[in-house]
C-alpha cells in the first residue's frame, strides 16, 4: 500500500488485506486463470483489435462504455479475445465463467457510490433466486472487482493500490456481505439495507428522525465519499441550509432510486462531488453542486418522456466533473443553464450568453 499516503484516508489494514487475499486464494485452479485473464481484458478493453473483432461478431454497434462493452462481448469471448480463446479450448467451463464475471448491469463501483437504482441489483439477484447464479459465481464475480479496484488508477502510482484504501474497504465488504444475504433473504432490499449501513457510519441517525431524509443523506454520503461521523454533521446542516423545495426533491429523487428503473446508472456523478470536495470543500459542494445535479436528473427525466434520450443511454456527468465546467458551478458569478445530448447522454452547462 506504499502510495497511500494521504494522513486523511485510512490506509487498507493487514486484516483486510488478508481477508482479500483469502477471497481469491478461494478461487479453483480453473476460476483463478479466468481472473488472470480478465485482469489483462481490463487493461487493454475497446482496443482498436478488440473493437475490430467485436462489429465483426457481434454485427451491430456495440458500448463505448469499457464494462458494458466487456459485457456484451462476454459470450462471445472465444471469438473476440485470443488470451479467453486459450483458456476456454484447454477448460470448456470457462466460457460460462467469463460471462459471470462481467455479469451485466452489475457493476460493483455504481454500488458502492450508490449511483443507480434499484436496478444494479437485478441481474445479481434475478440469477441468485432462480439458482443460475450460485455462491460460487458470485464469489468469482467480486473477486474480479477485488482485482479490479486493486488496480484502478494504477497508471498513477504503480508501485502499489492507490484506489482500495480501508474506506474503500469497508464499502465493498459491506455490499458482498450484503449480496450473500440475498441467498437466504430473498425478499431484503439490498440498496436500502446498504444505505442505512452507510447512514450509521456518518451517525446520521442521531441527526434526522425522517427516515426518507436519512437514506436521502446516506445516498448523498455514498456518492460523495464520505465516512465519519464529522463528515456526517458537516453533510447534515450543509443539506438542511438549501431551499426547503431542493431538500424534497433530493429526498423524492432519492426514494425513486430505491426502485428498480427502467434506465442504466448514470456516471461520473462521484466524481464530481469528489472533484468539488477537494477543491471547496463539503459544504459549498452541496450547497452549489447538488441543485445542479437535481437539475439535470430533472432535465433527463423530461428528455426520457418526451423521446429525447433513449432509455438505454445512461446519464454522464463526466464534462461537469471536469475542471473548467466545475469551477463555473462553484465559483462563477455567470448564469448558466444545462443541457443534456441526446446521442451519448453528456450533460453540460451552458453560460447564458452563449448562442
Amino acid at each position: 500500500m506504499a502510495p497511500q499516503t494521504d494522513p486523511d484516508t485510512p490506509r487498507l489494514t493487514e486484516p483486510s488485506f488478508r481477508q482479500l487475499s483469502r477471497e481469491i486464494a478461494g478461487l479453483d485452479s480453473v476460476s483463478y486463470e479466468v481472473i488472470q485473464t480478465t485482469a489483462i481484458l481490463d487493461a487493454v478493453t475497446l482496443s482498436p483489435e478488440a473493437r475490430r473483432r467485436a462489429s465483426k461478431v457481434l454485427g451491430k454497434p456495440f458500448p463505448e462504455d469499457t464494462v458494458d462493452f466487456l459485457s456484451v462481448t462476454a459470450p462471445y469471448a472465444e471469438k473476440i479475445y485470443p488470451l479467453a480463446r486459450s483458456i476456454i479450448t484447454k477448460h470448456p467451463s470457462a466460457a460460462r465463467l467469463f460471462e459471470i464475471v462481467y455479469l451485466p448491469h452489475s457493476h460493483l463501483r455504481h454500488m458502492m457510490y450508490n449511483e443507480g437504482s434499484l436496478s444494479m441489483y437485478t441481474v445479481l439477484n434475478t440469477g441468485i433466486q432462480n439458482k443460475s447464479i450460485s455462491k460460487n459465481d458470485l464469489n468469482l464475480w467480486y473477486d474480479h472487482w477485488v482485482v479490479n479496484i486493486a488496480g484502478f488508477r494504477g497508471h498513477s502510482e504503480p508501485a502499489g493500490s492507490v484506489y482500495l484504501t480501508q474506506n474503500t474497504w469497508r464499502s465493498m465488504n459491506q455490499l458482498k456481505l450484503l449480496l450473500d444475504r440475498l441467498f437466504r433473504e430473498p425478499k431484503m432490499n439490498p440498496m436500502q439495507v446498504y444505505l442505512q449501513k452507510r447512514g450509521q457510519w456518518l451517525h446520521l441517525n442521531t441527526l434526522t428522525r425522517n427516515p426518507n431524509e436519512f437514506l436521502a443523506l446516506a445516498s448523498l454520503g455514498a456518492s460523495a465519499r464520505l465516512f465519519t461521523p464529522a463528515e456526517g454533521r458537516e453533510l447534515y446542516a450543509s443539506f438542511k441550509s438549501l431551499p426547503e423545495n431542493e431538500q424534497k426533491q433530493w429526498i423524492q429523487h432519492s426514494r425513486l432510486q430505491l426502485t428498480a428503473l427502467d434506465t442504466p446508472s448514470p456516471t461520473y456523478g462521484p466524481a464530481v462531488y469528489a472533484n468539488a470536495i477537494a477543491v471547496a470543500g463539503l459544504p459549498e459542494t452541496v450547497r452549489k453542486v447538488l441543485p445542479v445535479m437535481l437539475r439535470v436528473y430533472e432535465e433527463a427525466e423530461r428528455m426520457r418522456i418526451e423521446g429525447r434520450l433513449a432509455a438505454e443511454v445512461p446519464l454522464s456527468f463526466r464534462e461537469l466533473a471536469r475542471e473548467p465546467m466545475l469551477n463555473h458551478i462553484l465559483f462563477s458569478q455567470r448564469q448558466f443553464t444545462t443541457s443534456i445530448n441526446p446521442d451519448d447522454g453528456v450533460a453540460k452547462l451552458v453560460m447564458r450568453d452563449e448562442p
